[in-house]
């Protein structure tokens, strides 16, 4: 995997950006329309497309401090906190998330 894959649904979808072979930085972005259980469906489903079909052992995600409702929604489907700290590009703080292959959400 070298390139940026997209994932799309009529409400959202994924941006995923290839860190290795195995480990993916995931951008989510979902529509009014799709909020709510659509979105965490959504989001749960795209996360096993990211590790059954591209094999990725870690999923990771890094959402501004001030952005509480991304921080809540990520919580909600699973995603673990890694900490806060300043993000390496601009020096803003945001929180890390990652979530991994074998994490209990996905063994629906």
């Amino acid at each position: 995997m070298s390139r940026v894959i997209t994932l799309l649904t009529p409400n959202g979808g994924f941006f995923l950006e290839p860190i290795t072979s195995s480990i993916l930085e995931a951008h989510m972005f979902f529509r009014p329309t799709g909020r709510g259980k659509e979105a965490l469906h959504g989001a749960r489903e795209g996360l096993r497309y990211c590790f059954n079909v591209l094999g990725a052992i870690v999923v990771f995600g890094r959402i501004p401090m001030t952005d509480r409702p991304a921080r809540l929604f990520t919580r909600m489907i699973g995603f673990r906190s890694d900490g806060q700290r300043p993000h390496s590009g601009t020096g803003e703080m945001v929180e890390y998330f990652e979530m991994r292959k074998d994490s209990p959400c996905l063994q629906q």
